[in-house]
């Protein structure tokens, strides 16, 4: 996991890696809280007009008693109860922390006494309802056992709440929260939204930190990153890849439920935005996953929830995508605009990114401005966001232009970009060498869609960016490297090999090349080959290959191709498989339902788009199988010769992940029962002619 260090603190070591960790620490820490109480002192905004606030709040005031109940339910009013406690309980400990008076702390304990000394279980529905259990107890076991770890975790710094009181509360948290939230992540399951999984995350981190219980922080963590730590793992729609379901060009990530409505779109911001944050404070750097793809989320969902100058909402770019609680494939097709959600989620994003890290996040600022308002959106958000999470603007320098990409899609390159703040505009470059010279293409205004697409000439090319302030141009962002119209990525022949590794050469994308192993696992050995030579041999029964990591990362275009010789064929038996884990993924079946076929997915079996051939693999002799992507058009090949097509290909191994990868079997089907040589990735979809060479 990468470390976090910012401008205002010093790295800390991640406490995924050494099970430490700091107390106060999870969403505020004493710096925060040092921070925030001389904003006040110095009568500064926002935090004066929120702290003034907080203070006239009636669920603040010291003349409260807590009603706890033995057992809570989502579907009656005893969840009330709780809701209303959890925000006294907050405000109570806020008042402490920020003036520093002891009795609001000691208000505060008496409701945390009370509520471990009472509860025992959280539920859906009481005893005896007739109620449908919809299971949302799961909800609330993150939801609110994350707010109650909030307090907790700051009250601990309090001497008034005695050791033995302290431990009577964790315990509570770890019987009636932790479980289910741990629990929920072991079974994992694309059948819930990115919220599920959301919340249970909020609440295994934060008890973690919470309840001095590495396991628990690890757990969640490992599962938002989809760090499988060298195992075939499972993750659901709260792991990162699968909640942004695909990267549109200028880093836009659409987010898995904004098909659904913004409701839910914004929670997943709310508990996002929260779990990234705590994360930070322990120094494991989530927010920056995958080239801060979290942030590519919020600046989706935050323009789905803006209007334009003419006050209609924006034309929003959506891949289809599954709809996960249903069992056959029921699509969703566009962005939910229905409604704008006004949930206060974006101060921990907006402050994180733009006030600590100096990205711009145009949408998210406007979200930030608009939402500010609503001190709490509704029960699933920690109230007095402003208040808790507002940094100062950014005042350093202004950065380059950073994360940039630049991929191959259709036979031209598409770039995108992060942007900067107190950027007016940035120029986009290309040059013939990595050193340049370099010529500039276009310049895009600052609060556009950072992207521009290349329709170069066939060669190397070489893009960079540079912004543009009211003191002139910046420094160059990184610089990003594209073949036209492709060229080789990686190739390990399986020609000749002997023991348990084979040995290949992989390019990175930046030009690169490197021997890399691919590990023979349970049982693969060394059988004929096509010539005088070795193939791999896979027994059909558990055996496969191990491929390197990053062979697919960052291609749109590509090209995959291998020689295979098939003893028998199953149903569904896997000869290749590479993905992020078993729901996103691309494979080739030489025995599908209907045929041979090839199959990407973001969202599971139900989301697959296919590349099927009229008929099944052919057996007991070497084949040729080819499959190529450019743009939306797939092909799919053997022994040379076109056998199928879609024009309707909107995923590519760059949506899907490029965690694991392996010859001769996947996660639940079949091992491959037979031999593969000759196996080549190359990026750039391969013409047929050249298919037909390969084939020979």
């Amino acid at each position: 996991m990468p470390s976090a260090a910012a401008p205002d603190k010093a790295p800390i070591q991640p406490a995924s890696i050494t099970g430490v960790f700091q107390h106060p620490g999870l969403l505020l820490t004493e710096p925060d809280f040092a921070r925030i109480r001389a904003h006040i002192a110095a009568g500064e905004q926002p935090w004066t007009r929120w702290w003034n606030q907080l203070c006239a709040d009636r669920f603040s005031t010291l003349d409260t008693r807590p009603y706890p109940l033995p057992a809570v339910y989502r579907l009656d009013n005893s969840k009330n109860a709780l809701y209303v406690d959890l925000d006294r309980a907050w405000f109570l400990t806020l008042r402490w922390k920020l003036s520093q008076d002891t009795r609001y702390a000691d208000k505060a304990v008496e409701f945390l006494d009370a509520w471990a000394n009472t509860l025992k279980e959280v539920g859906t529905k009481p005893p005896g309802s007739t109620a449908n259990d919809d299971h949302t107890y799961i909800l609330m076991a993150g939801i609110q056992g994350h707010q109650f770890a909030q307090i907790g975790e700051i009250l601990r710094t309090y001497p008034g709440w005695v050791p033995e009181s302290v431990k009577r509360f964790q315990q509570m948290m770890l019987d009636v929260f932790g479980g289910i939230c741990s629990g929920f992540l072991n079974k994992v399951s694309l059948g819930s939204h990115a919220n599920w999984d959301m919340a249970s995350l909020c609440g295994a981190l934060a008890i973690g930190v919470f309840c001095d219980r590495p396991d628990l922080y690890r757990q969640a963590c490992d599962y938002y990153a989809g760090n499988n730590r060298g195992k075939l793992a499972m993750f659901g729609n709260g792991s990162i890849v699968h909640g942004v379901y695909f990267m549109h060009p200028g880093h836009f990530g659409q987010w898995e439920e904004s098909g659904r409505d913004q409701g839910h779109a914004t929670l997943g911001m709310s508990l996002g935005g929260d779990l990234l944050e705590m994360a930070w404070n322990q120094g494991d750097d989530l927010y920056g996953l995958h080239n801060n793809r979290f942030l590519a989320a919020a600046e989706y969902v935050a323009r789905s929830n803006l209007l334009d100058e003419s006050g209609k909402v924006y034309a929003m770019p959506y891949a289809r995508e599954q709809d996960p609680p249903q069992p056959h494939p029921s699509l969703w097709t566009q962005v939910n605009q229905s409604f704008q959600h006004r949930r206060n989620a974006w101060e921990p994003i907006y402050n994180h990114y733009v006030n600590r890290m100096g990205l711009a996040a145009p949408n998210v600022a406007r979200m930030v401005e608009w939402c500010e308002p609503n001190y709490s959106g509704s029960s699933d958000d920690m109230a007095y966001a402003t208040l808790t999470h507002r940094r100062p603007a950014y005042a350093g320098p202004m950065k380059p232009p950073s994360g940039l990409t630049a991929h191959l899609r259709d036979g031209r390159a598409v770039l995108s970009w992060w942007g900067s703040v107190r950027a007016e505009s940035y120029v986009v470059k290309r040059g013939a060498t990595a050193n340049g010279p370099f010529t500039s293409l276009t310049t895009l205004k600052a609060g556009d869609l950072l992207t521009h697409t290349d329709a170069a000439p066939n060669g190397i090319w070489f893009y960079r960016v540079t912004a543009l302030g009211s003191g002139g141009a910046g420094a160059d962002s990184n610089t990003a490297r594209v073949a036209v119209p492709g060229e080789a990525r990686f190739s390990m022949p399986l020609n000749g090999a002997e023991g348990a590794a084979a040995v290949g050469r992989l390019q990175s994308p930046a030009g690169d090349w490197t021997t890399v192993e691919g590990q023979l696992l349970d049982a693969a050995s060394w059988g004929a080959g096509r010539g005088n030579d070795k193939a791999v041999a896979f027994d059909g029964k558990s055996s496969g290959l191990q491929l390197p990591p990053g062979i697919f990362s960052n291609l749109d275009d590509f090209t995959l191709s291998l020689w295979a010789n098939a003893n028998s064929l199953r149903t569904d038996s896997c000869l290749f498989f590479a993905g992020h884990d078993g729901y996103s993924y691309m494979r080739l079946v030489p025995k599908g339902r209907v045929g041979l076929q090839f199959a990407i997915s973001g969202a599971g079996f139900n989301d697959e788009q296919n590349l099927t051939a009229p008929w099944f693999m052919p057996i007991r002799r070497w084949v040729h199988l080819a499959v190529t992507l450019q743009g939306s058009t797939g092909r799919l090949y053997v022994d040379g010769k076109e056998v199928a097509r879609s024009d309707d290909m909107l995923l590519s191994p760059r949506q899907v992940g490029d965690e694991v990868a392996f010859l001769g079997r996947d996660w639940g089907h079949l091992p491959f029962d037979g031999r593969v040589q000759g196996l080549r990735v190359d990026v750039g979809a391969l013409g047929a002619a050249e298919i037909e060479a390969l084939a020979k």
